[in-house]
């Protein structure tokens, strides 16, 4: 367990340093741009990572599915990314030719044209992050991972401030940080890790081999994209039935929420490679039954953290978003639910049934845009948010479901409890009276009682250490 901890805080350590410096560059940004801009900029990053992702085609979980059962890492590297690449430079491509409109599309406005092709140009630089850092996750080396996640950051923050104090207070800047930041950084990670191209020749890459990263990659590219636009469709709808500044609230409070992003990022970044070595290591059910639990505890102490001081926190970004306080725990149980999934699914991912991740991802769009039509024109951002936390637990339990399907149980009776309690402490903070603070110490008490087994667990662990092996 020692090595287990060990690795989960050294990859934690990027996600911790970019929450810091996040906290300096959300509220400097929402302090001089107004929930209008802010809008504009959160529809903006929005398409582009839905882009992204599309240009992924599923390959980059099949790179990480194949990492451990191949001979050449190299050659399983160079494989996996040409794809990805040439849909990349098509679009930068289509983009080019097509600026103007793409302009409208997204600003309503022609004159951001330029714009179109910076964008194109980030998402070519977008596709080597994402699988040179998938190489860096799959060899488990940890520090360097955060440390370029770190490195991100700073240099988003720096971009942003420059913006600024050069007289910049509109959508632009979030923009701008957003693409040089990312190329910056990534022109870095391509030169650190140039290594990975070397060697590059015709003969290397096997038609064979892509189908089959392609055959486990496309039905996950359909899961993706459906699940990104579930994560989108309260955006889509604040557009449609409320205003910029509405979508500017909503944004504000997905970035509060994005805190819990820290268990998010930190537990995903180790737990793929790790959990493919332990299953195929053969490591016992109990093994991953003990993480799912312990990370739900985790991740309810970070969700009370935030319900205890999502005031507070909201005075940071400016008086303008004060409204968002009262969504950010809907928001929250996003990263918390696909977390946790991500220690329930894992029977999908063994069997490779990841077709299977399709009907998950339809489950839960279909709930949100049920829950999107009846409660956004009535609600606006509270609506929004709502319906994505319940689509989320519907997410949940169908990947849960799915996975025991195929031989991969791990009980969920007191975790299902769990999502309960947080749901309705959620609605308990989606409106403002004074004894607030009672109910959340309330159900952070019966929190704690619900869960007591994990203290059971690790002094069981502690005691025994011979019967448990999580290095």
């Amino acid at each position: 367990m020692a090595d287990f901890i060990k690795k989960f805080f050294s990859f934690s350590v990027g996600p911790v340093g970019g929450a810091v410096i996040s906290l300096i560059t959300i509220p400097v940004t929402t302090y001089f741009i107004s929930p209008t801009e802010f809008g504009k900029a959160g529809l903006f990053t929005m398409v582009y990572g839905l882009v992204i992702t599309l240009s992924y085609l599923g390959i980059d979980q099949s790179y990480s599915r194949e990492y451990h059962y191949s001979s050449n890492k190299k050659l399983l590297f160079q494989n996996s990314i040409i794809f990805p690449l040439l849909i990349s430079i098509v679009l930068l491509i289509i983009l080019t030719l097509n600026k103007q409109l793409f302009s409208i599309f997204i600003f309503g406005d022609s004159s951001y044209s330029y714009i179109s092709i910076l964008f194109g140009l980030a998402v070519i630089f977008g596709v080597f992050e994402r699988f040179i850092l998938m190489s860096i996750r799959m060899e488990e080396k940890a520090l360097e991972y955060s440390m370029f996640s770190i490195l991100l950051k700073i240099v988003i923050l720096i971009v942003t401030l420059f913006l600024i104090f050069s007289g910049e207070r509109d959508f632009k800047v979030v923009v701008y940080s957003t693409l040089f930041g990312q190329m910056v950084g990534d022109l870095y990670l391509i030169i650190r890790y140039k290594s990975l191209f070397k060697d590059i020749k015709t003969k290397n890459f096997s038609w064979i081999l892509i189908k089959t990263l392609l055959k486990f990659g496309f039905p996950l590219l359909i899961s993706v994209s459906v699940n990104y636009l579930l994560n989108t469709t309260g955006s889509l709808f604040l557009r449609a039935y409320g205003n910029f500044e509405d979508l500017g609230i909503y944004t504000a409070g997905q970035k509060i929420a994005n805190f819990l992003n820290l268990i998010q990022v930190s537990f995903t970044s180790f737990w793929v490679p790790l959990s493919y070595r332990w299953h195929k290591e053969g490591r016992t059910q109990i093994h991953f039954q003990i993480i799912s639990d312990i990370l739900l505890f985790i991740a309810t102490i970070g969700f009370f953290t935030l319900a205890f001081l999502k005031r507070y926190i909201t005075l940071l970004l400016s008086a303008d978003y004060s409204d968002s306080q009262y969504i950010i725990c809907f928001l929250a149980l996003v990263p918390i639910l696909y977390t946790l999934s991500e220690t329930t699914t894992l029977g999908i991912v063994f069997s490779k049934k990841s077709y299977l991740n399709i009907y998950v991802s339809l489950f839960s769009i279909l709930t949100c845009l049920i829950g999107s039509i009846i409660l956004v024109p009535r609600l606006l951002s509270v609506g929004a948010a709502f319906a994505i936390a319940v689509s989320y637990i519907i997410f949940y339990l169908s990947r849960t479901y799915f996975s025991k399907k195929n031989k991969f149980e791990i009980k969920i009776g007191k975790q299902t409890i769990q999502i309960i309690i947080l749901l309705i402490t959620s609605l308990a903070n989606a409106y403002n009276y004074d004894y607030i603070i009672f109910v959340n110490i309330f159900l952070l008490v019966i929190s704690l009682i619900n869960q007591r087994n994990i203290f059971d667990n690790i002094m069981d662990i502690k005691n025994n250490p011979q019967n448990y092996n999580f290095s």
